[in-house]
């Protein structure tokens, strides 16, 4: 097999594939989310460090463009690069065909290609300069100690490692898994100054993090380290199940058996000619799955926390499936791993945009929710009702001119002003607690306070949440009965979008007053 070839057959095809899916689907909650990043860029966000919001910048050229797909066109270049860089590290861990294996588990991975691959999230930029990292790493204890090679290498490290903690802190995991596997297995790199050298460049590439926290009051540790809780409190199992079986999904069920059975024959000794360093992919991949295993017993944890983790499991599997493939033998895994996802990425688009029945909950008020199904369809047309309703509103003078639109949580806040109030020209401000409304709290200081009388909507999708909160209420006179636009999909009625108008803002209530 001509693997060169092929490997850039397979990168175009996987790339034309995420293409077609960021095109046709609206924004997830996070992405809406984070696409507000991208209007004010600063050196760090409440959530997360700033990665991200370049990266939409970059895809959108600069914010001309607002369409879905430019908006994940950076993640989808990231996913590419990432593709081959994963081959050409299978390439220097034994041969081509092993480059070729690794490449086909990182496009048929749920995290590595769909999640982290084609929406935006930290993840996008995180997974590229993982892999990236993962290399020189691979380059530096391949080459002889004390050359100039490798020096370099570490050098470059820096720069890569450091950007990947820019996007996501989880990149400290590179540091501590290549020191792990310093001290336990390659002593003789200590001695090399460039290896600090690489530590110091990363350390002043992420300062800004560091500086940006200062001046606000450390939000970004005090908020996570609300949510972190590492003993303590009773173990949950259903937590602990829910990070495990959501690990399998994303990393594509068919891969995770191919990864458990690679792991079990190379503890049986069936794996030959292990390269030295393949403890550092073991270094590089089990402390952050154990450490999520062990936080998800008593939080609650996303899978993907600990999708940069698996890559090397990856690798570890295409060492493998090699030795399988030497005996004549293409692993039949790969390809049913293959078809399942092509399958599978198919199905959910169709699911979103055209499921010809309706799940979760019948009742109105609450229709749609536990629909997951419904985070990236319907907004577009509800902005477009909406506005008519606008304009319906303001003339017929239900409404004062310059009404904005308030939202109690992040989410659906972000589709709200990604989808209505940019695209019309109408403001939206958060109101809330810091932790519910999170980087809306800075959008705030850039947009229009509410002054004494003003009147605003009130919008909430019936899948989540409900109904302004008594804090909201009372900062207005009068809130009129709700108004409902109906979702549909395939002529049935999968949601409500609620819209509350609310009169004559008092600058001073009596209660807990908006932000």
């Amino acid at each position: 097999m001509n693997f060169k070839k092929q490997i850039w057959l397979l990168i175009g095809f996987s790339t034309l594939l995420r293409m077609m899916v960021a095109g046709s689907l609206e924004l997830g909650n996070d992405e809406a989310y984070y696409q507000g990043y991208a209007l004010h860029l600063q050196w760090n966000y409440f959530d997360h460090p700033p990665m991200v919001a370049l990266l939409i910048r970059l895809g959108t050229f600069n914010g001309f463009f607002h369409h879905e797909f430019f908006i994940r066109l950076g993640s989808i270049l990231c996913a590419g690069i990432s593709t081959y860089f994963i081959y050409q590290i299978g390439c220097r861990i034994r041969n081509e065909s092993t480059g070729w294996i690794a490449a086909l588990l990182y496009t048929t991975s749920f995290y590595t290609s769909i999640i982290a691959g084609t929406f935006i999230l930290p993840d996008s930029p995180e997974v590229l300069f993982w892999v990236i990292s993962m290399y020189l790493m691979i380059r530096i204890v391949q080459a002889p100690a004390q050359t100039q090679i490798s020096c370099w290498f570490f050098i470059l490290l820096g720069i890569s490692a450091g950007l990947c903690i820019m996007s996501k802190v989880h990149g400290v995991f590179l540091w501590l898994g290549l020191f792990g596997f310093i001290i336990f297995h390659r002593r003789d790199l200590l001695k090399n100054p460039f290896l600090y050298l690489g530590l110091v460049i990363s350390l002043i590439i992420i300062s800004p993090i560091y500086f940006w926290n200062v001046q606000n009051h450390f939000i970004t540790y005090t908020y996570q380290n609300n949510r972190v809780i590492l003993w303590g409190k009773i173990p949950d199992a259903g937590r602990f199940l829910q990070q495990v079986l959501g690990s399998v999904f994303y990393c594509n069920p068919v891969n995770f058996v191919i990864y458990i059975i690679s792991l079990i024959a190379i503890l049986k000794r069936k794996v030959r000619s292990l390269p030295g360093y393949f403890t550092l992919l073991l270094w590089l991949s089990l402390p952050l799955i154990l450490l999520l295993l062990w936080m998800s017993l008593f939080n609650d944890t996303l899978p993907h926390w600990s999708g940069p983790a698996y890559i090397s499991i990856m690798l570890i599997s295409a060492l493998y499936l090699e030795q399988q493939y030497q005996k004549g033998v293409f692993p039949k895994a790969i390809k049913i791993a293959a078809f399942s996802f092509v399958a599978m990425a198919c199905l959910g688009v169709f699911a979103i945009r055209s499921l010809p029945f309706r799940i979760g909950s019948h009742k109105p008020m609450q229709l749609g929710k536990g629909d997951i199904t419904l985070d990236m369809v319907g907004w577009k047309d509800f902005a477009i009702k909406f506005d008519s309703l606008y304009r319906s509103d303001k003339k017929e003078g239900r409404m004062k001119p310059g009404a904005m639109i308030i939202s109690d949580y992040w989410f659906p806040a972000g589709h709200l002003d990604h989808y209505i109030g940019q695209p019309f020209h109408i403001n939206l401000r958060a109101v809330g607690p810091l932790n519910d409304i999170h980087h809306f709290a800075w959008l705030n200081q850039r947009r229009p306070l509410l002054k004494n009388g003003d009147d605003a909507y009130f919008i909430y999708p019936s899948n989540y949440y409900g109904p302004p909160k008594d804090s909201s209420i009372n900062c207005f006179r009068i809130v009129d009965d709700p108004v409902i636009i109906p979702q549909f999909r395939m002529s049935k009625p999968v949601r409500n979008f609620v819209i509350c108008r609310m009169h004559g803002f008092i600058a001073s209530p009596p209660g807990p007053a908006l932000p």
